[in-house]
């Protein structure tokens, strides 16, 4: 007995010498989890695999799409997607064809003049911010019930394995005026109101960089815009509820169910890397070239300074969480225009290790799992907007 499993420790790669993580637990009843090397694979023999599969999206025809939002997968593989020009949703099914198109752009029932998506089961709910309202259908297009919800807020709508349904919604400020953070009325999809979920931020330690123009009244202008690669605070829904934050000034993630509570804390070790001054002087340009419409290229250029921008990279710059539970932090240095970098923690918080996307990703929006991988929207070979389908082999 003693023979058969060493030598199956032997055959399972040295998982002998496999680094583990540290469990804690704190005070506060939260799990601090600490991985000082990677616990699952250490180099690209052992680390999850992922491959293109097919695009879609960019043929000529009805299934076209000219400007592509937010998107969905049920469980049979087809994927629905915001095309905005005109208003609808595309409905393509697992190898990329088109099936057909949901709703249109109006005020009326079935109808929405901007749409954020989710599906889960037989719904498909439309989040339409510009008629405060939310729209249930049922997959084959058939238009179920509205009610009214939240405007104004552009963001990513969720349901997560409760059914429940997360709306982005108004947080009122503080006494002093400052925001408290986002806040998210969670739905039945009936349209009833479970609660709402409040994320904390840390705004105030986000830097930013402020525009005012000249003129006096309706002719002055203002903007404002966090300056480039610093600190702030990123989050993720999961789909057991709740989510996730981090905030990117060190290497810490927090798993917070109903919000404000931490039941877990997930760290490991970590060095920044150097963002290269032609990566920083790039940011500046285009912030200069974004504000100069707004305030005057003048006062763009006496705001945007090369010097407010870090030289040192950002932990991550975005999370998410995939459906086993698993997180994906993605990183800026090993992402660019052919790919992109993500550092992996399982669904117990341990680090696994880091995994490289054949193609670049889209940074925010345009990417969601599915049960066997991923899609995104990218810039297909053509120029058009495109839909990949990629597979992950854990």
């Amino acid at each position: 007995v003693l023979l058969i499993a060493f030598l199956s420790a032997c055959d399972d790669g040295n998982a002998l010498r496999r680094p583990v993580a540290t469990f804690d637990t704190l005070p506060s009843g939260a799990v601090r989890v600490a991985s000082a090397q990677p616990t699952g694979w250490a180099d690209s023999s052992r680390a999850w695999g992922i491959e293109e599969v097919v695009r879609f999206g960019s043929a000529e025809g009805p299934g076209q799409l000219v400007e592509p939002g937010t998107m969905g997968v049920d469980g049979a593989g087809h994927v629905y997607v915001v095309d905005r020009k005109p208003m609808m949703v595309k409905v393509f099914d697992s190898a990329g064809g088109f099936v057909r198109a949901i709703g249109r752009e109006g005020a009326g029932p079935g109808e929405f003049r901007m749409a954020f998506i989710a599906v889960r089961g037989s719904n498909l709910v439309v989040h339409d911010p510009m008629n405060a309202r939310t729209s249930v259908f049922d997959t084959s297009g058939t238009y179920l019930r509205s009610w009214k919800s939240s405007c104004c807020f552009w963001d990513d709508v969720f349901i997560d394995n409760a059914e429940r349904l997360y709306i982005p919604t108004f947080m009122p400020p503080d006494s002093t005026g400052a925001s408290r953070g986002r806040a998210y009325t969670r739905y039945r999809m009936t349209g009833e109101v479970v609660d709402t979920l409040f994320v904390p931020t840390r705004e105030a330690e986000t830097k930013e960089w402020r525009f005012v123009s000249k003129g006096k009244g309706k002719d002055r202008n203002m903007m404002s815009t966090v300056v480039p690669f610093t600190p702030n605070m990123v989050q993720a829904y999961h789909p057991e509820g709740g989510v996730v934050t981090g905030w990117t000034g060190e290497y810490r993630i927090f798993r917070n169910p109903s919000g404000r509570d931490t039941t877990r804390i997930m760290t490991r070790a970590w060095t920044a890397d150097q963002i290269p001054e032609g990566v920083r002087q790039a940011q500046v340009d285009e912030m200069i070239k974004n504000a100069k419409g707004f305030v005057g290229e003048e006062t763009a250029r006496g705001v945007v300074r090369l010097s407010d921008v870090p030289t040192a990279a950002p932990a991550f710059v975005g999370l998410k969480v995939d459906p086993t539970g698993a997180i994906w932090a993605r990183h800026l240095i090993g992402s660019d225009s052919t790919q992109t970098s993500f550092d992996i923690f399982g669904a117990d918080g341990s680090w696994l290790g880091r995994l490289t996307t054949p193609i670049a990703l889209p940074e925010y929006g345009g990417m969601i799992f599915t049960h066997d991988g991923l899609l995104a929207t990218i810039e297909g070979r053509d120029g058009l907007p495109t839909i990949v389908r990629l597979r992950l082999k854990r």
